[in-house]
């Protein structure tokens, strides 16, 4: 208790309401557009052939696999709305700080808002004609994640490339996680195949996901650390500052994280091919993510804290 007094203190100087709130939509953004991108491509599109190209797929696993589709693409209407309104909130909070309206914020905003604008109504159209399954819409909406997520490329300063990337990288695992959690299991069991059947299929959608959770968990450590080195400055700082005790507080959750979905892939994922073993996958991929909302929550007054200065000699 005593460690984490200052970190509460701080978060009363420094930290409001409206700070975590707009902080948690700009992840509930990333999460639900890379999450239904990362389902769609990654994990959905592969399942059901043993994820060989070409590979026929039955029209009893099709049929059962479409409402997955379908859901993905509210997911990321659900995202992009998120995006909308984290953008809304920052435009509101700029006008707050500069005595004007929030139209006025708009206006004086310019080209730089067109860019955040056009990508929110590109994401909204397809995600709206994925809906109804259109393949074509799922691809451009992919490239057109792609450029959101690089879109400070352009400025030439690698590090601006950081964050974006650290976001995607965490969205790919943890919001592809939470799309087959609410979306893609839910499909399969409420389907029409047997029990045995839907079990296989479970079992490949859980195996599509693993090298997805994998890949996108190194890139996320890797930029984590990028990013936690680049605000603490120095090492001290993690036992001296608030910083520095919301990161530690971060960490132990981060690796709370990563131990559970070690466990998801080294004992669960080998027992499945059953349904009561998809159920059972299920409720731990559940608190898997519990977890992870926890780490948001930390991360949201993480970033509200100011950045860790360098001692005077």
């Amino acid at each position: 208790m005593s460690i984490m007094y200052p970190l509460l203190q701080a978060a009363e100087d420094h930290i409001t309401a409206t700070d975590l709130v707009h902080e948690y939509t700009g992840f509930l953004a990333y999460f639900g557009v890379f999450g239904a991108l990362g389902f769609r491509w990654l994990v959905l599109a592969r399942t059901g052939n043993g994820g060989q190209t070409g590979s026929p797929v039955d029209d009893a696993v099709t049929t059962s696999l479409r409402p997955a589709d379908s859901g993905a693409a509210i997911v990321g209407l659900i995202g992009t709305l998120f995006m909308l309104i984290n953008l809304l909130m920052s435009l509101a909070a700029r006008a707050a700080d500069k005595g004007t309206s929030l139209g006025a914020a708009i206006t004086a905003g310019g080209s730089r808002l067109i860019t955040p604008f056009v990508f929110i109504a590109l994401f909204l159209i397809l995600f709206g004609i994925a809906l109804k399954r259109v393949r074509a819409a799922w691809i451009v909406a992919g490239l057109v994640g792609i450029a959101y997520a690089l879109q400070n490329i352009t400025s030439g300063k690698w590090a601006s490339l950081v964050n974006p990337v650290h976001e995607t990288a965490a969205s790919l695992w943890l919001g592809t996680l939470l799309v087959v959690v609410v979306v893609g299991l839910p499909a399969i069991m409420r389907s029409a195949l047997p029990s045995e059947r839907r079990g296989l299929v479970i079992a490949d959608m859980i195996g599509r996901f693993s090298p997805v959770a994998i890949c996108a968990s190194l890139l996320l450590v890797t930029t984590g650390v990028i990013t936690a080195w680049r605000h603490l400055r120095f090492v001290a700082a993690l036992w001296t500052t608030s910083y520095g005790y919301a990161l530690d507080v971060k960490l132990v959750f981060v690796a709370t994280v990563i131990v559970l979905g070690a466990w998801n892939w080294r004992r669960m994922k080998p027992r499945l091919g059953t349904e009561a073993a998809a159920q059972e996958i299920h409720r731990s991929a559940k608190a898997e993510l519990t977890v992870a909302g926890i780490v948001l929550l930390i991360t949201g007054v993480l970033v509200s804290l100011p950045s860790p200065h360098l001692p005077h000699p």
